[in-house]
């Protein structure tokens, strides 16, 4: 016999686990159900909704013989599994599950365990299970912990389907007595993880160090400016930019979204145009443009189309340098709002607007009440980065000398030769602003999610 050198015993302290009966209405069984979806499709690629629905609920509750267990550290659950009353004197397992970020732990060992006691303590003396031939872990477990396969272990799982197992429990299971001390659940151990954490605070450390202890980075002077009267004035110039041009642009965007689903082939042809030209052509090049659409068209009238004007005005009196750098941003960010848009509503569940048809609802209201705020739940994680960008993006328009955050800066740096600190200036305004932006969209996510989980509030605003 040959024997195995065994692992040095852990000094991470022993994990806390509790083993509680729940519900599936339980919030706490949301996660296995959701993991399980998620794994079956993407083994099998199939809909897990109707795997997950072959029983009903009631079949894993006690009044029909069945239970259903969840494995909790520190209150949380981390692994689960339930059974069925088969027959009269058999069991059968469903649900085993193992939270994906606390795997080969020997939980799905110690679930098993507890519910051949369960079972053995209501009398059964027979467990029942079946797994998928693309599951080779679970087939593994049950190898490992006793259960005798139904089927021919050679032969190749695809062409047998659900494999399946039976175990005949002892007398010591059937009393409840089995010593589940002797199941071995490791604490669980991130080492990379820890590593990367290290490193990362290691070069944080270094970085803050740099700039306390660097003369250069000129922090007197940064304190000078940074809330000056002329750099609090572009950081409102800043702000209105790109307040006017996100509402604007989603505006048109939201449109051109509709535009894009529309059963008119016109007006999706004209749609699909316009998104191509303004994604493709860069955002500078286009404030540069309208900037100058005086050398192009020096008067622009309202008339008959090809006709006699019946009133025109200079270009350049009716957009002035604000109204390009608007027009410009504008444009600019309206083909990538009806992108967002548009996957926001495709994101809807079509059964919701042919529910709402079926019903007599006009279509109008359909979008207004029943679409957009579902799909603004898809939208806004994309529309809140895409604002952020904007608040950075308008530093662009520096180059129609319009006195925004980065102009001014410029400016100032240019005068005075303070690069870095300005710079630093400019940095730290658009750090606050940006954070300032981030958490209004964290709660906005929030309140849009509403219904769509159970308990919101303790979603970390970081994730």
């Amino acid at each position: 016999m040959t024997s195995v050198a065994q692992p040095p015993p852990s000094r991470l302290k022993p994990p806390e686990l509790t083993v509680v009966q729940a519900p599936v209405s339980d919030p706490r069984v949301r996660p296995l159900l959701r993991e399980l979806g998620e794994e079956y499709s993407a083994r099998y690629g199939k809909d897990a909704h109707a795997e997950l629905a072959r029983y009903p609920d009631e079949e894993f509750t006690t009044e029909r013989g069945g239970v259903l267990l969840l494995l909790l550290e520190h209150g949380e659950p981390v692994a689960g599994g339930a059974f069925r009353r088969y027959d009269e004197n058999t069991a059968e397992l469903k649900r085993i599950w193992t939270h994906s970020g606390h795997r080969r732990r020997g939980l799905a060992r110690r679930v098993v365990a507890e519910l051949e006691r369960e079972a053995g303590a209501r009398g059964y003396r027979r467990i029942f299970l079946t797994t998928g031939p693309r599951q080779p872990e679970a087939r593994g477990l049950y190898l490992a912990t006793g259960y005798t396969p139904l089927f021919d272990t050679e032969a190749d799982p695809e062409t047998i389907g659900p494999l399946p197992f039976e175990k005949h429990l002892t007398d010591q299971a059937r009393t409840g007595h089995d010593d589940l001390a002797s199941l071995k659940v490791v604490p669980t151990r991130h080492y990379a993880r820890w590593a990367a954490a290290l490193a990362v605070l290691v070069l944080t450390a270094q970085f803050l160090h740099g700039l306390v202890t660097n003369p250069v980075w000129q922090w007197r002077v940064f304190s000078e400016y940074v809330l000056s009267e002329t750099i609090v004035t572009a950081v409102g110039v800043t702000l209105q930019l790109t307040a006017y041009s996100m509402l604007l642009g989603f505006a048109l965007g939201t449109v051109l979204a509709f535009m894009r689903l529309s059963a008119s082939p016109v007006l999706r042809t004209v749609a699909w145009t316009y998104i191509w030209i303004f994604r493709s052509i860069p955002m500078i090049v286009q404030l540069v443009f309208w900037f100058n659409l005086g050398a192009l068209y020096r008067e622009l009238g309202i008339g008959i189309p090809f006709g006699p004007v019946f009133w025109s005005v200079s270009s350049n009196d009716l957009i002035g340098t604000i109204g390009a750098a608007l027009i410009g941003l504008t444009l600019h960010q309206a083909a990538y709002c009806a992108e967002i848009v548009r996957g926001g509503v495709l994101s809807v569940d079509r059964g919701q607007l042919e529910a709402a048809a079926a019903l007599g609802i006009p279509r109008l209201r359909q979008i207004r009440r029943i679409v957009l705020p579902q799909a603004m739940r898809a939208i806004l994680p994309t529309a809140g980065s895409e604002i952020i960008s904007l608040l950075k993006g308008t530093s662009v328009v520096y180059v129609m000398a319009i006195g925004e955050l980065f102009y001014q800066v410029k400016v100032i740096y240019g005068r005075n030769g303070m690069v870095i600190p300005l710079l630093m200036v400019a940095t730290a305004w658009y750090v606050f602003l940006t954070s300032v932006l981030s958490v209004a969209q964290y709660y906005v996510e929030r309140h849009f999610a509403r219904g769509a989980e159970r308990t919101p509030g303790r979603r970390s605003w970081v994730r």
